[in-house]
């Protein structure tokens, strides 16, 4: 049950069992590509053998849904800028500073994304990732100052940096090889989805 691809050799726990049997030598850093290829090749049998699952349906509902939550609240500020610039006399730069502080901060946290999950793992950090956004979310429908609410926006946006990600790639990890385009885009198509929703 095991695939082979031109730029990785295959190799399967029978063929790396008779190497060392044999007497092959085989340096650390072979042996440890070996068991990490054996490994993985393990998983995506696994994978492959479950199907479609129960596990699979909530972990790419769930990154779909974290989402439309992100294209919603990114959306969000479009419809509350003429709004709020009216209500607290923002002038244009001020405006413009709360418009792109969000995207900002989540362009800077993306990048510790890969790190954190990682160490910590995927699911824990798409969790808190989602649990940020929806929290700054409601603490933002209660502020009565611009650097409140612009405050809150550039935390929203690291949350959303951090968590997106993991959430993606954990929704493509655990679907089998035939559905994980499926489900990286639907991510995607997710955002488009929260922004028609809210506008």
């Amino acid at each position: 049950g095991t695939e082979c691809s031109v730029s990785k050799p295959c190799i399967s726990n029978t063929d790396y069992g008779a190497i060392k049997e044999d007497g092959g030598e085989i340096n650390e850093s072979e042996s440890l590509q070996a068991e990490e290829l054996i490994d993985q090749q393990d998983i995506n049998d696994a994978l492959e053998g479950a199907g479609f699952g129960c596990g699979t349906v909530i972990y790419t509902i769930g990154s779909f849904l974290f989402s439309c939550l992100q294209g919603a609240e990114v959306f969000l500020l479009t419809l509350l800028g003429p709004i709020l610039k009216c209500e607290w006399a923002l002038d244009s730069l001020s405006l413009s500073v709360l418009h792109t502080s969000t995207n900002f901060t989540m362009m800077c946290a993306s990048g510790l994304a890969s790190p954190l999950g990682d160490k910590f793992g995927r699911r824990p950090v798409a969790l808190i990732g989602a649990t940020g956004v929806i929290l700054c979310g409601i603490l933002c429908s209660f502020t009565k100052a611009y650097w409140q609410f612009l405050l809150l926006r550039l935390v929203m946006g690291l949350f959303m940096g951090m968590g997106a990600p993991p959430a993606v790639v954990l929704s493509g990890e655990v679907s089998p090889k035939r559905y994980r385009a499926l489900a990286t885009c639907g991510f995607s198509l997710a955002w488009g989805v929260g922004t028609t929703v809210n506008g």
